[in-house]
């Protein structure tokens, strides 16, 4: 990494809000990344039977789904610090009551467990649209991108130390010791967003002065003298204005459904074909390691990339995982590693460019909204893409040809239609 680039991240430090939050930030994703091996090992050892860690599982996604719409909606409507603020306060509440239950006399049964995954997953719903159109408004334009980089790399180092976290505690102190340690992280980042919510001034404005896209790039927009429409449906209609937006949602969509195929495939495969299950950990570190290696190659350069680049090679990096899967009989396991690698890689590199790039571009009424559709879309990819895995065991080939056929399609429309890179004030 260059002197000039760790200046330019020294820099992003410099930006009070942004500095306040990243703390916080960091903060609560150290104690959020044990719990779902904690949670997961909890339900089985409650229930004795994987229909215990399923109920929570089902609890969990359950209200982050159907609550989506509202936060996004919320998001866009209030002030956004205030929205994180109350959805923590409920992820806290959710925590610490399973953590009193834990201790005292009462016995742990799996509606507990459920109850509190409920309420997590409420808050969860509630706070990530929020955070995404929160992040444009901390950080000057030019240092968005290595905003985002940031964030995903705490995200990939928490989804690294999240199992040897779990296994250390639950092997030592207990459940309950998992549960607190995220409650003092909510109670820590709960202050830093209200020291936010004194400091927070938008960093990020459009001026007048702003050169406008080309006659042929420029969306409808609504009447500016017109209310601002709330409604979360509102968001379909901006979708409909930016229609990059949309081919690169359903970009994602697709890539997201390999990623949950992979998770069944590649173990089924490993199994079966590769030498038995060190060979699906080795190629699972690939992954993790990739991921990491994505966020800091975005964070390692000061250039803002763009989107019509990086659906491309999103593309290529997960039709080449595809193609090194369909061929698994002729190649090494080494060579299946690489292409993982690189695939997590582009995955995590890409998603940080994709980010940055609707931040950028749609009006920042709609932030939140758009980021929410999003998160639903990407979130759905991934159980549709195991179920696939599930249901075409002995037709991998054709899956991977069909995803990866899929990909190539929506790459060429996503990547033609990218936005000219400026933001509407609509």
């Amino acid at each position: 990494m260059s002197t000039a680039t760790l200046k330019d991240h020294a820099a992003t430090f410099r930006e009070p809000r942004f500095a306040t939050f990243f703390t916080g930030h960091v903060i609560s994703r150290i104690g959020d990344a044990p719990v779902p091996v904690a949670f997961a090992l909890a339900a089985y050892q409650v229930s004795h039977s994987a229909a215990g860690l399923t109920w929570v599982l089902l609890s969990l996604w359950a209200t982050r789904f159907l609550l989506l719409a509202t936060g996004g909606r919320l998001a866009d409507r209030y002030d956004r610090v205030r929205v994180m603020i109350g959805a923590d306060v409920l992820r806290l509440v959710a925590q610490g009551t399973l953590a009193v239950v834990v201790v005292s006399p009462l016995q742990l049964q799996s509606w507990h467990l459920c109850l509190s995954a409920a309420l997590y997953g409420a808050g969860t719903a509630l706070y990530n649209p929020a955070q995404i159109g929160l992040t444009p408004e901390l950080v000057p334009g030019d240092r968005l991108q290595r905003a985002n980089g940031l964030l995903s790399l705490v995200a990939d180092v928490g989804f690294l130390l999240g199992p040897v976290l779990a296994g250390v505690l639950m092997g030592t102190v207990g459940f309950s010791w998992v549960l607190w340690l995220d409650v003092v992280s909510f109670a820590v980042n709960l202050g830093c967003l209200v020291r936010l919510a004194r400091l927070h001034t938008p960093a990020r404005r459009t001026t007048p002065e702003q050169t406008p896209p080309a006659p042929s790039e420029t969306p409808a927009e609504p009447n500016p003298t017109e209310p601002p429409d709330t409604r979360f449906r509102a968001s379909f209609a901006v979708m409909a204005r930016y229609p990059w937006f949309s081919f690169g949602m359903a970009l994602w969509f697709v890539v997201s459904l390999g990623i949950g195929l992979t998770a069944v495939a590649g173990p089924v495969i490993a199994v079966d074909s590769l030498g038995g299950t060190g060979a699906w950990s080795v190629l699972a570190t690939c992954l993790a390691v990739g991921s990491l290696l994505g966020s800091l190659a975005v964070m390692s350069t000061s250039r803002q990339h763009p989107w019509k680049a990086a659906s491309v090679v999103v593309t290529l990096g997960a039709v080449l995982q595809f193609v090194t899967l369909t061929l698994h009989d002729q190649l090494p396991t080494a060579v299946l590693g690489a292409a993982f690698a690189l695939c997590a890689l582009t995955t995590a590199a890409c998603g940080i460019v994709w980010d940055t790039a609707y931040q950028s571009e749609i009006p920042e009424r709609y932030i939140s909204r758009l980021g929410s559709v999003d998160n639903f879309v990407n979130a759905a990819g991934v159980p549709i893409g195991m179920l696939l895995g599930g249901l075409f065991a002995d037709h991998y080939d054709t899956v991977f040809l069909g995803v990866s056929v899929a990909l190539v399609l929506l790459c060429i429309p996503a990547a033609r239609l990218a936005g000219p890179g400026r933001k509407s004030a609509a």
